[in-house]
């Protein structure tokens, strides 16, 4: 036992990175690839006017929580300059992705006046003539909230109250269906109507291409009556006449997708309480129930980057700032992208896309194989190295390479499963470049081991002694890398960053390795007899004969005396 207590931390060690692996692969972790790697969206914003470095560090943290609601892995948002970057690896809907990174501006709530199917607005204002009007909308198809709470009303995430049924690209046997309002009547019975048509609804003055050019700032006047499109899959969908803001999201508190008992997916917006919360909104809903001049449809537009995303009717008067739900026939993903731009929709400042891009998959694969190729290349010649100068104790700093990669990539798949930890092409080059830094800790090793053998010191007592002398050497160099990797990761800003925590990792696991693996291991080594009658074969220089004057007769090692006599 006490032969084997030396050597418990090489045992250690290889248990702790065998068990690393399989568990690794028995569980199917594996490392979450970047950008650069797997493809995904990258958007550059820049804003429109001069701006505080505060507000735009506060946009980049609102930006920040939009993104990780898409449920992406590991974004690379950061500044360069006054501009805003924004890497989404791997998402799967890119488009979706760009969509929802791309709203920008300030979220309001404006009273809508007039509301029309964007192909009948292109000609001029509905015919309402007797006979002619809109078909009311079915009874049946009326939307409310539930559980006794008076809300917001929509219909597949928005509302077309007051107008005739609004077409929407969702299939061929799917529409929309025009929204009815429930209210009480005086006798306390429930009575389901249909509201009146809207007639004051003027001709289109919108580009018929507004959902891919977007709606100049110049014409989302916030102050006055304006135009604002809604847009579906980059199609004009509905055309809504709005009146002035009356808050913007700078009101809200969060909002959350929640799906109903009776499987029906609803958006429960929450509002800060107080006169700039929840009393702007019910100002606000007092306007549109009962309609008004100020909002004649009952309907309160929900807008985004000047875009309509949500119209719905307001149900009451006056709310609680945590009872309302937006309801409506949402599908899951219609929910949860309405309760986004409502939660993370404010920003303190207004961006503009200045450039938008999707990166492809197949860049990315290449990428990747191109990192890998030089990896394999850089094990190969440095093992060829290793083995040619310094034999056996080569190979077993191949060993310790192999060690000290497969805890490394255990650790990057659990954090890549866990943590959403990307591994990125400058990530994989901290690797390449560890690659040296583990095997120069072993040079320095057996340089000293080689120079304290061809001094005259045996194998055995020279392979401690050469330890402890180049361990201090090894952790000079290795504390000199983390110096390196850790400015490098304060300093700098996005693949750099990659390169600089990788590199850190990969020192950090050869100081551990140095210690519990490759003290041990030459240790056993050079204890066998038979190797160390082979000293070319451990690459290190044969013993030095002991001087003549220490040997006895016949050669025979001289006897020890003690300058006693008996």
């Amino acid at each position: 036992m006490r032969r084997l207590h030396g050597y418990r931390s090489l045992v250690v060690i290889v248990v702790v990175a065998i068990g690393a692996l399989v568990y690794t692969f028995a569980v199917g972790n594996k490392p979450l690839l970047g950008l650069d790697l797997q493809g995904g969206v990258s958007v550059v914003l820049q804003p429109t006017g001069d701006v505080e470095s505060d507000t735009l560090d506060e946009a980049i943290t609102i930006i920040r929580q939009r993104v990780d609601a898409l449920g992406v892995a590991e974004p690379e948002i950061t500044r360069q300059g006054d501009n805003i970057l924004i890497q989404i690896p791997g998402v799967k809907d890119k488009d979706r992705a760009l969509a929802l990174v791309g709203q920008t501006a300030e979220l309001q709530f404006r009273p809508v006046l007039a509301s029309n199917d964007p192909s009948v607005l292109e000609q001029g204002a509905p015919d309402t003539t007797p006979g002619n009007e809109p078909p009311a909308a079915d009874p049946g198809s009326s939307t409310t909230t539930g559980a006794g709470e008076q809300g917001l009303g929509s219909v597949n995430g928005e509302s077309a109250a007051g107008v005739a049924p609004v077409p929407r690209p969702l299939g061929d046997a799917e529409t929309a269906q025009a929204e009815t309002t429930t209210t009480t009547t005086p006798e306390g019975t429930t009575d389901t109507t249909a509201p009146a048509t809207d007639t004051t609804a003027t001709a289109n003055t919108l580009s018929p291409d507004v959902c891919t050019t977007g709606v100049p700032a110049s014409d989302t006047n916030p102050t006055g009556t304006v135009q604002l499109p809604q847009c579906e899959e980059g199609q004009l969908v509905a055309v809504y006449t709005v009146g002035p803001v009356a808050l913007t999201g700078s009101a809200l508190d969060t909002a959350r997708a929640t799906l109903l008992p009776s499987g029906e997916w609803v958006v429960n917006p929450v509002f800060k309480g107080g006169s700039d919360g929840i009393g702007l909104f019910n100002a606000a809903a007092a306007q549109c129930n009962p309609p008004s001049t100020t909002c004649p449809t009952g309907q309160l537009a929900i807008v985004l980057d000047g875009r309509v995303i949500s119209a719905p009717v307001i149900q009451t008067s006056s709310f609680q700032a945590d009872q309302i739900q937006v309801t409506g026939s949402f599908t899951e993903g219609d929910a949860k992208d309405l309760a986004t731009s409502l939660k993370y929709g404010a920003l303190p400042v207004e961006l503009e896309q200045q450039q938008a891009q999707i990166v492809s998959a197949t860049l990315g694969r290449d990428a990747l194989d191109a990192g890998l190729t030089a990896g394999i290349v850089g094990m190969v010649l440095v093992a060829l190295y290793m083995i040619a100068f310094y034999r056996l104790l080569g190979l077993l700093a191949i060993l310790k390479l192999a060690i000290e990669g497969a805890l490394l990539w255990s650790m990057i798949s659990y954090l890549g499963t866990s943590n959403g930890l990307a591994l990125t092409l400058a990530g994989i080059t901290g690797i390449i470049v560890s690659i040296g830094v583990s095997v120069d800790s072993n040079v320095v090793y057996y340089e000293h081991l080689k120079e304290d053998v061809h001094n005259g010191r045996t194998v055995r007592s020279a392979t401690d002694r050469a330890f402890h002398a180049s361990f201090s050497t090894i952790v000079k160099a290795d504390v000199a890398s983390l110096i390196a990797a850790g400015l490098l990761w304060w300093l700098t800003v996005g693949p750099v960053r990659g390169f600089a925590f990788y590199l850190g990792l990969s020192t950090l696991l050869d100081l551990v390795a140095s210690w519990m693996y490759m003290r041990p291991a030459v240790k056993l080594a050079t204890r066998s007899p038979r190797l160390r009658a082979m000293p070319r074969l451990l690459g290190l220089p044969a013993e030095a004969p002991e001087p003549p004057e220490r040997r006895g007769r016949g050669g025979a090692p001289a006897r020890p005396t003690t300058g006693a006599s008996r």
